[in-house]
């Protein structure tokens, strides 16, 4: 018996097949229980994207759309959820983040964050700071923090 269809078009559509469902999955690969968000404080009341968060941890922007400086937050760097962050929401590897903050801060173009170590300071300093923004776990969000960005 004849298919009438060759064997190498059946695989050329499997692997299309595979690599949209892998670019579809792309997306959701940090959601889990404990998956990150962008939070600001919620007093302040600009509207930003992902877009702008990139800018603003690449050091393209210094200051919210309403003119007030950003006060940047970061995780050390050999934290697994800045690696995880770099990655999926800035879109570079924390070796390429850290080559472009070696050159913001030896041009003076912008100062580098300021580190935290846990969830619970970042979070409170972003409480605590209406220009604050950082990133926590989403199961340490709490009615002190915005989130702006899943």
């Amino acid at each position: 018996m004849s298919l009438p269809f060759s064997s190498s078009r059946v695989r050329q559509s499997l692997c299309r097949a595979a690599t949209l469902l892998v670019l579809l999955g792309a997306p959701f690969s940090v959601r889990s229980a404990d998956e990150m968000v962008v939070i600001i404080n919620p007093e302040n009341p600009n509207v930003i994207d992902r877009a702008y968060v990139v800018k603003v941890y690449t050091g393209a922007v210094k200051g919210w759309p309403d003119g007030s400086p950003i006060f940047l937050l970061d995780y050390g760097q050999d934290s697994e959820l800045r690696k995880t962050f770099y990655t999926a929401v800035i879109g570079k590897s924390p070796a390429a983040m850290r080559a472009i903050w070696s050159q913001n801060i030896f041009t003076g173009k912008a100062m580098p964050p300021r580190v935290t170590q846990e969830d619970s300071e970042m979070k409170h300093i972003v409480a605590s700071n209406r220009n604050a923004i950082g990133y926590i776990r989403a199961s340490q969000v709490d009615k002190t923090v915005k989130v702006i960005e899943r």
